[in-house]
């Protein structure tokens, strides 16, 4: 028994933004019938999906594949991020859809493998929010390298309290294991960690935890692990996902509580700071306020709805581009400017969502029977876009007001409740 300080993350939450969920197809397994083990059919709903969007590059587990296993079929992300082989009467739950990174948006995968006695197999590769429990004493029961520094590993931890607890999952190898790894130097945090009840309670000894680990259960799990392979393009997107528009990659942003989505360029800083608050009939109400910016804090857009309207105040101002939104063919995203003669903003530029026509200034919201809707920037001197733009005839035909245009045209709406809560 080793004994030696340790940090053990113990609970995992993700954090999910909009969900796109993939639709599985039943593969061809490869089946090795063994009498004792009785055969399942999966149902086609539940079948992982053999897919070729990217080569897998990483190294195999060193561990032959599970001898017991009578059936067993291909399982890969949809952007061939990771892949791996389970038996065939295990299911599969994609939940694995885009995602807010600190560098912009990106595909997260999100996999629960249900195993049939109980427990399951989580995997994922985006966003995490980790609690620790400290141990004071930890054994590696087994552990089987699968390259890149990690290892299918089967472990337990003691506790001050006396009691005793375990972990089945891939970890970094070279240390005390941990239910999260990195891949090398990429910048993500990952998971793959099987759990059950007996995982995620106690046991009153070692020996009992031990017992445990030696299942049958478990050893079928840890050589399904020993499995896995990594391909290097981590950061691919699944085919269909995203839309290329001038050389810009688009990715759909959906608002907290399901009103609405749009298209971000892919590598544009995502800010979300909607809320809830009460309106004069004593209804709680949700407020989407979400602003995308360019890397270098350029082009910035804003999208907000909500309850009450506004007016426009009439001024100097200038015609762009009138594009159609996809949403509703009266609905338009508007690039527009000051004209010279309005004070402290005269060549300013923005663009705007209107329903008032290209014939007037875009007013500050558009509005349903029930929900108000702002979408765009405020008036910016056209040098806010960069140093070469210096004004409206540079901003009008430039990269720009281009991607600005095509973010605010993306509009969907989905529901016009302002009393749906997230």
């Amino acid at each position: 028994m080793r004994t030696s300080p340790s940090r053990m993350l113990a609970a995992s939450a993700i954090v999910a933004l909009a969900v796109m969920l993939g639709a599985c197809a039943q593969p061809e397994p490869e089946a090795t019938a063994v009498p004792d083990r009785p055969q399942s059919t999966p149902s086609a709903s539940a079948t992982p999906t053999p897919s070729a969007t990217a080569a897998a590059t990483g190294a195999p587990g060193s561990a032959t594949p599970p001898e017991a296993a009578v059936e067993l079929v291909d399982l890969e992300t949809r952007n061939g991020s990771m892949r791996m082989r389970i038996p065939a009467d295990w299911s599969v739950d994609d939940a694995s859809h885009v995602a807010t990174f600190a560098e912009g948006q990106g595909w997260a995968n999100e996999l629960s493998i249900a195993v049939p006695d109980g427990g399951v197999l989580f995997y994922t590769d985006g966003l995490w929010g980790d609690a620790g429990v400290a141990g004071v004493e930890v054994e590696i029961v087994e552990q089987i390298p699968v390259g890149h520094g990690l290892a299918a590993t089967a472990w337990w931890e003691g506790y001050e309290d006396g009691n005793y607890g375990v972990g089945v999952g891939i970890v970094e190898t070279g240390g005390e294991p941990f239910h999260v790894f990195r891949l090398d130097d990429h910048k993500r945090v990952y998971s793959l960690s099987y759990y059950d009840d007996a995982v995620s309670g106690t046991f009153d000894s070692s020996a009992a935890a031990e017992d445990y680990l030696a299942s049958d259960t478990i050893g079928l799990v840890l050589d399904v692990l020993a499995t896995v392979e990594f391909s290097d393009e981590q950061d691919a997107l699944p085919e269909g996902v995203g839309v290329e528009h001038e050389g810009t990659t688009y990715l759909p942003y959906t608002t907290r509580n399901g009103s609405a989505t749009f298209l971000v360029p892919q590598d544009w800083d995502i800010r979300d700071d909607s809320s809830a608050s009460t309106n004069m009939a004593g209804q709680q109400v949700w407020n989407n306020a979400v602003t995308v910016a360019d890397p270098d804090g350029g082009a910035m857009l804003g999208y907000f709805d909500m309850e009450f309207t506004n007016w426009i105040e009439e001024l100097d101002w200038t015609l762009g581009e009138v594009r159609p939104t996809t949403e509703n063919p009266q609905w338009q995203a508007v690039s527009w400017a000051f004209g010279d003669s309005v004070p402290h903003q005269g060549g300013y530029v923005s663009v705007d969502l209107t329903d008032r026509g290209g014939t007037e200034r875009p007013a500050d919201r558009v509005c349903t029977e029930r929900m108000c809707r702002d979408f765009g920037s405020l008036p910016l001197s056209p040098s806010w876009f960069g140093g070469e733009l210096s004004s409206t005839d540079d901003f009008f035909g430039s990269a720009s007001e281009e991607q600005m245009l095509t973010v605010v045209a993306s509009l969907q709406t989905h529901h016009d409740d302002p009393t749906r809560m997230p």
